[in-house]
């Protein structure tokens, strides 16, 4: 199978890694605009690479990764679809529910398989959690809370995009796929609170953070907080903490210090551990998660998320956007 990626930074580079540690996969190319990130992704993974996705699905792909930022995913997308080209596309699904309906129509009517990559449904972590609330162990859910963020860094230092997105889509897709995987419920209803003051001072136009409540079928409910303004100088980039609260127990899952802890002239830090390279490989989660959807494509398992569900998360960030832009609980359609 050749796979395709669109989009050849960070991740596109990542998930060109990991498949190419599945010997059934071929990673034929990419298509990137940038000179520069191209070529480094060409000499890297010794492939071509497209100044544009239309380019490399005309070189003859099976499959094809979208890994452009999250406002750009429809027209690649749509495109690869109508193609009948299979799907894995970074998280979220899109940033519109027009764009997300678009994809989902084109690969309804070619039959390309579309996944979602919410790589949480990899992490061990949230395996067991799911294992544990799956077993009862914590009884009925009755609540659930979350807190993921990062430091300024990532929407001064790592994204050029970042007026361009918000806390909602770039980190509450990962949260509110999780909340409604451990409910179990579709959400009736949101009502969500956003801030602009520490980047907007940077010029950097975009939500300093977000809170969000959804409540789900059942009456249960997420509290999820997302902010991308905290301090540069913590210990931890991505402060990461879950919790799910049942009838008779509870869950508790913090990522936050990855079991190392490092002090030096520069600082206390805790680096992340739980994406290693060894042996130039890539590892980790979101490696197993390009790996399940060749596992997918090759016809060995069914994927982890539906477009389905992919469509609710986005229809639940859409309504968070325009709860926080009217001021007003948000209820979401049914069915």
């Amino acid at each position: 199978m050749r796979v395709g990626i669109v989009g050849a930074g960070l991740r596109g580079s990542m998930f060109a890694n990991a498949l190419q540690q599945v010997p059934e996969i071929e990673v034929a190319g990419a298509a990137e605009p940038n000179t520069a990130v191209a070529e480094r992704f060409a000499t890297e993974f010794s492939v071509p690479t497209f100044a544009s996705a239309t380019e490399l699905y005309d070189a003859g792909v099976d499959a094809v990764i979208v890994a452009t930022p999250d406002f750009a995913h429809e027209e690649p997308a749509v495109e690869a679809a109508r193609r009948g080209l299979h799907l894995l596309i970074e998280k979220p699904l899109a940033t519109t529910m027009e764009a997300a309906n678009a994809i989902a129509a084109a690969a309804r009517e070619s039959g390309s398989l579309v996944v979602a990559a919410f790589e949480n449904r990899w992490n061990p972590a949230f395996l067991e959690a799911k294992a544990a609330v799956a077993a009862g162990q914590v009884g009925d859910v009755i609540s659930q809370s979350a807190f993921l963020s990062s430091t300024t860094r990532v929407p001064t230092r790592m994204l050029s995009w970042a007026a361009k997105t918000s806390p909602t889509w770039f980190f509450m897709s990962h949260t509110v796929d999780l909340a409604m995987m451990f409910a179990n419920q579709p959400v009736v209803a949101v009502y969500a609170k956003g801030s602009k003051r520490v980047l907007a001072s940077m010029g950097i136009d975009t939500l300093d953070g977000v809170q969000a409540m959804l409540t789900f079928a059942d009456g249960t409910t997420a509290l999820l907080d997302s902010t991308w303004a905290l301090p540069d100088n913590l210990p931890s980039p991505f402060p990461f903490r879950f919790e799910v609260r049942g009838t008779s127990g509870s869950v508790l899952i913090d990522q936050t210090n990855q079991s190392v802890a490092i002090s030096g002239p520069e600082g206390y830090v805790w680096p992340r551990t739980y994406f290693p390279t060894a042996d130039g490989r890539f590892h980790g989660f979101p490696s197993w998660m390009a790996h399940a959807f060749a596992d997918n494509i090759l016809g060995r398992s069914a994927p982890e998320v539906s477009l389905e569900h992919a469509l609710a998360v986005t229809e639940v960030q859409v309504a968070i956007e325009t709860s926080i832009a009217q001021g007003r609980e948000v209820t979401l359609p049914q069915g």
